[in-house]
């Protein structure tokens, strides 16, 4: 699969050799967005699941992840847990209010079971961003183990 966005972005399907590039985004995301919203504990948790082993090892027991590029350089991820959830979904500051959380989101959900509903636990300030893709809250704001989120769910129509 490889498919194109507006401002010459890419979609192609994640490998191995990008985990690296995608942990590095991610945890930068994560650290300037997520992390002022989570305790000390929290934030560790969410890091350690970022790291390039744990993407590598998500990548081989087959999640699905789909990245974008933009001049080679990988500028938004997201990630399916067949068979319906919503692992992250992450865009570069750049790379935003461009469509390429759609794009990503639109790439990924073929995947998904297409009589599920697929959940997601969406940080704070992503709310809104899951609600223009068509998510719903699926229950009050949760603080488990140091990280605040709202359970989401999109249902297929």
């Amino acid at each position: 699969m490889t498919a194109g966005t507006a401002d010459g972005i890419v979609l192609r399907e994640a490998t191995i050799a990008d985990a690296a590039a995608i942990s590095t985004l991610v945890s930068a995301l994560t650290r300037r967005w997520i992390a002022p919203d989570c305790d000390e504990d929290g934030i560790a948790r969410l890091l350690d699941s970022m790291a390039t082993q744990r993407i590598e090892e998500r990548l081989r027991e087959g999640h699905r992840h789909v990245v974008a590029e933009r001049d080679g350089r990988i500028v938004g991820v997201v990630a399916l847990r067949l068979p319906s959830h919503l692992y992250y979904l992450f865009v570069a500051e750049k790379a935003q209010r461009r469509g390429v959380a759609r794009a990503l989101w639109d790439a990924v959900r073929v995947a998904a079971d297409p009589d599920a509903p697929v959940t997601v636990n969406a940080s704070l300030l992503a709310v809104p961003v899951y609600r223009k893709l068509g998510f719903e809250p699926a229950a009050p704001e949760q603080h488990d183990r140091g990280i605040r989120f709202v359970p989401m769910r999109w249902v297929p129509r």
